[in-house]
């Protein structure tokens, strides 16, 4: 959930209430006022602002105007016009329909670069690459499309063992070796299954990657290292996952490519001298896509 959503929602006292009803309306205006500010104006007293942060499970009144001065610029620079959940209509041209799809999926990789940090990416690289494997946690579609992270993977001799049956998730989380880690996949961060299975791998002293939304969720809480996606779309009233998919992806492909790097030369002789022994019969007529050692003299 939001910070505005959680402030929108929670059950404040009358002089609280007062305080939110300001930084709702005013928004990112408050960035440089100080406590006591905010206090004059809506005629309350600083500790009360100290209390609110206390409820939405901050230390302080300065890392809950942090957190929430974040989230307002992701929300107003990265909001397209495109609507993620019905980004066409009915009465759209098959070409327009291409265009609204093209520009939805390259805005919500635009988004979720702009969410990654740098300690973040390190952190999430480091847990893998120390890692014997790894385990991977999805349901529903997000299953789905993770399999090419686990190919890709394989290609460079690091396993991803992904559990397919949900109803088995459980077992795999007690069973995980203790030199894996775990990667766990979820937009909500509400998903039942899921958490419960961090908690197994938590308590196998198992580190774990979340991949998920920007707001607070329980997978966030949970987890050691959290990377944040796109967050445009609602839980089911959408056309499709479109832009959940492509971020998702994306960020798959990011992890992916930062361990390549790690030793870059024999993962890139690796996957040359394998390809080309084992796809050895291919060819094409497309000078463009034609091997070097296949075009003709």
């Amino acid at each position: 959930m939001l910070i505005r959503e959680r402030l929108e929602s929670f059950d404040f006292s009358n002089s609280e209430q007062k305080i939110v009803d300001y930084i709702l309306e005013k928004k990112s205006s408050i960035k440089e006022m100080t406590t006591k500010e905010i206090a004059e104006v809506t005629y309350t007293s600083p500790s009360t602002l100290v209390r609110i942060a206390h409820k939405m499970n901050f230390s302080g009144w300065s890392d809950l105007k942090e957190a929430f001065l974040k989230e307002e610029e992701y929300l107003q620079k990265h909001f397209s016009e495109i609507n993620a959940n019905l980004p066409f209509q009915g009465n759209d041209t098959i070409m327009s329909i291409a265009s609204k799809i093209a520009a939805l999926e390259k805005e919500s990789i635009d988004d979720t670069l702009s969410l990654i940090t740098h300690d973040d990416l390190q952190k999430a690289i480091q847990i893998i690459r120390k890692s014997s494997y790894i385990s991977l946690f999805a349901v529903s579609n997000n299953l789905l499309i993770t399999q090419e992270f686990q190919h890709n993977m394989s290609r460079i001799k690091k396993r991803v063992d992904i559990c397919t049956l949900q109803g088995e998730m459980i077992f795999k989380s007690c069973l995980a070796d203790q030199s894996s880690c775990a990667i766990i996949v979820s937009y909500s961060g509400e998903t039942e299954i899921l958490n419960e299975s961090i908690q197994y791998l938590k308590a196998n002293n198992i580190p774990v990657i979340a991949i998920t939304n920007i707001g607070d969720n329980t997978t966030a809480r949970l987890a050691d290292c959290v990377l944040r996606i796109c967050t445009r779309e609602k839980l089911y009233s959408k056309i499709a996952t479109f832009s959940t998919d492509s971020a998702i992806v994306y960020l798959l492909d990011v992890l992916y490519s930062c361990i390549f790097a790690l030793d870059y030369d024999r993962n890139l002789q690796l996957r040359i001298s394998t390809s080309k022994m084992i796809e050895a019969g291919r060819s094409s007529t497309l000078d463009i896509i034609k091997e070097e050692d296949h075009v003709s003299r």
